[in-house]
This record gives structure tokens, C-alpha cells and sequence, in this order.
């Protein structure tokens, strides 16, 4: 031990570059510990997709922290160097505004949270499920498993519509049927039809209702409420189902007809319905 000590006396430069790798070390430790604590918290309630913006902002500023702390074991005047950044900071920050931009961007989303992992949002054009919010982007899933990385700033700054907030949402289902058909049968098969069905909420009640008077069909509107996440699946299901049960019933889906009628002097009356 006595030559160890005697060695790094004699030469300094060893013991520096020593320190200066268990700093770093440290950094390197403290960054994945941190990191592991908050996928911990993430298992108790913390959305997960605010790890990647708490885990960069923690990293960098420790980082940065780690290398003044390196540069004053090597002797460097450190004190000169955050005054010149801080000189520098306005025009760095008139650089970088988007770059900034984005950042607080980020934070704001942290803390105000209009979405959490796992939601499907829209927004302008994008749409699909978070993944996580980043230092400067936020990443998405669209639903046909394609990978977007989203500015944060064009998130915060554009009207967001969250299909994943609110744990019930409403569907409507309007098809159009035969002027001929009875209504009353039309109803009562919708009615029987939505009562089998599990899914569809109790409270607030199914109604059914004619929504419009169209042209070559009266339009028929289901509307019921269903849990947020089955509300593509019954969509899907429930379009097809209400074919086959008209088919099944003999109730017609009608379709737009042209009628052409041919008069003596060759002209022609063309009639839409």
C-alpha cells in the first residue's frame, strides 16, 4: 500500500485519470440505478411513458456534472467555463429554439398528462398508441404497426384527441333501409340483436331511433355504449352482423337506381333515386 501511494505521489497524472474513471463509473451507475427505480415506480402507478423524458433530462444534467467534477481533478478552471456558457447561452438558446421548444414541450406532456403509455391519440395527422415521451420527441405506434416519432412541440401545440381517456365510449351504427321495409321489424331485430350482446353497456340505455329521411333509403341509427378499448372490435363486428340479420329478415339495403326514360323524338330523361 506504502508503494502505491508513493507511486501515485510521484506520478499525479495516474491517480487524476483514476478519479476521473471512477466519476465516470459512478455516473454510469447512478444513471442505470436511477433508471431501474423509476421502471420500479413505473409498477405502482407512474406512467411509463414518462420514463424517457425523466430518464434523458437525469442523465444529461448528471453527465454534465460529472464532467466539470473530471475537469477540476485534472486542474482545469471550470469557473471560466460556465461563465462562458452562460455568455453563450442566449445565443445558443436563439439556435436551438426548436430544439428548446421541444424540450419544455416535453416536460409540459410530463406534467400535465393528456395521455399516458398505451393510449390512442389523434393528432393533426397522426394517430396511434404512445409508446413513451422522450427529451424531444414522443413516440407512436399507428394502428397498422408503424413507428412515428412525433416533435413534442407539434403535440403540445395542435388539439389532441385522446380515444383512451375516458373508459366508455359511444358507438353509432347507421344503416340505411327500404322506404318498403316495416319499420317496426327493422327496430324490434336491433333491438334483440343488441340485448344478446354483452358488451354493449346497460347504462346509458341503447337507443334506436330513424336518423335521417335519405333519398332512396330511411336511415336507421344504433347507438349504444361500449368500454373504450372493444370499440374497434364491435364496430367491425357489428356492421357485418346487422347485414346478415337484415339478410336473414328479408329487409332491404337499398341502393341509388338511375331510371332512364326514352321518348319518341329520341331524347332522354335520366331520374336518380
Amino acid at each position: 500500500m506504502e508503494k502505491l501511494q508513493a507511486y501515485l505521489t510521484e506520478y499525479p497524472i495516474v491517480k487524476q485519470v483514476l478519479l476521473v474513471i471512477l466519476v465516470f463509473l459512478a455516473v454510469k451507475v447512478f444513471v442505470w440505478s436511477f433508471r431501474k427505480f423509476l421502471v420500479r415506480m413505473s409498477k405502482r402507478g407512474m406512467d411509463p411513458a414518462a420514463i424517457p423524458l425523466i430518464t434523458d433530462l437525469v442523465k444529461y444534467v448528471v453527465y454534465i456534472s460529472g464532467l466539470i467534477i473530471a475537469l477540476n481533478i485534472f486542474g482545469v478552471n471550470t469557473t471560466g467555463i460556465v461563465a462562458m456558457i452562460s455568455a453563450a447561452s442566449l445565443a445558443i438558446g436563439f439556435a436551438l429554439k426548436d430544439t428548446l421548444s421541444n424540450i419544455a414541450s416535453g416536460i409540459v406532456l410530463l406534467f400535465l398528462k393528456p395521455f399516458k403509455a398505451g393510449d390512442l391519440i389523434e393528432c393533426g395527422s397522426i394517430r396511434g398508441k404512445i409508446l413513451g415521451i422522450g427529451l424531444f420527441n414522443t413516440t407512436l405506434e399507428t394502428l397498422d404497426g408503424l413507428y412515428v416519432s412525433a416533435p413534442n412541440s407539434s403535440l403540445w401545440g395542435a388539439p389532441i384527441v385522446n380515444f383512451s381517456k375516458n373508459p366508455h365510449r359511444r358507438l353509432d351504427i347507421t344503416v340505411g333501409v327500404s322506404y318498403d321495409s316495416s319499420l317496426d321489424l327493422v327496430m324490434a331485430r336491433l333491438r334483440e340483436m343488441v340485448e344478446a350482446e354483452a358488451h354493449f353497456l346497460k347504462d346509458p340505455a341503447p337507443a334506436f331511433f330513424v336518423s335521417a329521411l335519405e333519398d332512396s333509403a330511411v336511415n336507421v341509427t344504433v347507438r349504444v355504449w361500449v368500454n373504450s378499448g372493444d370499440y374497434g372490435t364491435l364496430l367491425q363486428r357489428y356492421n357485418e352482423a346487422i347485414k346478415r340479420l337484415f339478410d336473414e329478415n328479408g329487409i332491404e339495403i337499398p341502393y341509388p337506381q338511375r331510371v332512364i326514360h326514352v321518348h319518341g323524338d329520341g331524347s332522354t330523361v335520366s331520374i336518380e333515386k
